[in-house]
């Protein structure tokens, strides 16, 4: 059977995420399940499209196999005619950012990697291969570390990031498709894949999610990781309205000369906590916003005490009267 004739490739390409404007499209592959499933799609979806395509592909240099997982893709795209581009981290790579804990070095390696490997191929959209069962786990991670509608949402089907002074548009189209569907498009192409053993072991919270708590789950219901991801999505809606409301707030009772908030009105919890959320952001401070940051400053909100603050690192909020004031100050 034909590529083009596959069902199982028909029903998956109806499933995508809408696409971001874009002429080339820059997959990133690292030979796993997702990654090369993805490609797979991708490819057709190129041709159908008239765009571009590419691969990028990121060693960590965290595991002695990696270097084959780079030769192996390179392989890959040199039998389908596809240009590649990959980056190996040094010595000196590892040894930097080791303070942001190894998830986030990789993380911030990978993204410094796509900035690179954006300016080198010309791709406009960076795409990688979330899928649905990464949303699932995503919320219920979230949800485990305390979050609100916003973290429920999960992982957008399109952001934009910005890293080293160069914008990093980035599309998930599978997000709706799940790991089992992509494992069964591949077997039915005869197409390989290679497996991350770390992905196999239980070491971070993630890894335990997914081998222990998302297979109970479906067997006490089955569907349940499709329900969760349902529930994300109205998560979504709710949270696009709440952020409207809150805006909405904030041009009416914000002062932007003395940085205050009117705070006389009371309005719904959920609606208080956002316009506070936006309003940390507005200065510059969401790496330090948390749940329990914005509860401690609602509480000023709810309890009108003048003299009472929250302080935090480089920022503090004060009650005064019928205002929240925001005051920063270097450190």
């Amino acid at each position: 059977m034909s590529l083009k004739k596959n069902p199982i490739l028909q029903r998956l390409l109806s499933k995508f995420t809408i696409a971001p404007k874009g002429l080339k499209f820059a997959i990133a592959v690292s030979g796993g399940t997702d990654s090369v499933a993805l490609l797979c799609l991708m490819r057709e979806w190129c041709r159908m499209k008239h765009k571009e395509i590419c691969v990028f592909h990121v060693d960590h240099s965290m595991r002695e196999t990696s270097t084959n997982d780079a030769v192996w893709v390179k392989q890959l795209c040199e039998d389908k005619g596809i240009d590649f581009y990959s980056r190996k981290a040094t010595e000196e790579d590892l040894s930097k950012n080791r303070d942001l804990g190894s998830e986030g070095w990789a993380r911030n390696f990978r993204y410094s990697s796509f900035a690179s490997m954006l300016k080198e191929s010309g791709a406009d959209v960076i795409v990688t291969g979330h899928n649905s069962n990464d949303q699932a786990e995503t919320i219920i991670m979230r949800m485990l570390r305390g979050c609100s509608w916003r973290g429920i949402q999960g992982i957008k089907n399109q952001v934009v990031l910005n890293f080293e002074d160069r914008k990093l548009n980035i599309w998930r189209p599978i997000l709706n498709i799940s790991r089992a569907e992509l494992a069964c498009f591949l077997k039915s192409i005869n197409q390989t894949w290679r497996e991350d053993e770390t992905n196999q072991t239980d070491l971070y919270l993630r890894n335990k999610i997914r081998h222990k708590l998302m297979p109970l789950l479906e067997e006490i219901y089955k569907g349940s990781v499709n329900h969760i991801v349902s529930l994300g999505s109205d998560a979504f809606q709710l949270q696009k309205d709440l952020h409207l409301r809150a805006l909405r707030y904030l041009k009416r009772n914000y002062n932007l000369e003395k940085n205050q908030i009117f705070v006389a009105k009371k309005p719904d919890t959920s609606l208080r906590r956002e316009v506070i959320r936006i309003w940390l952001e507005k200065n510059g401070l969401e790496e330090a916003t948390n749940r329990s940051l914005i509860e401690r400053i609602d509480d000023l909100w709810v309890v009108k005490n003048n003299g009472r603050a929250v302080k935090h690192a480089g920022f503090e909020v004060l009650r005064h009267k019928k205002y929240l004031w925001l005051r920063t100050w270097n450190l």
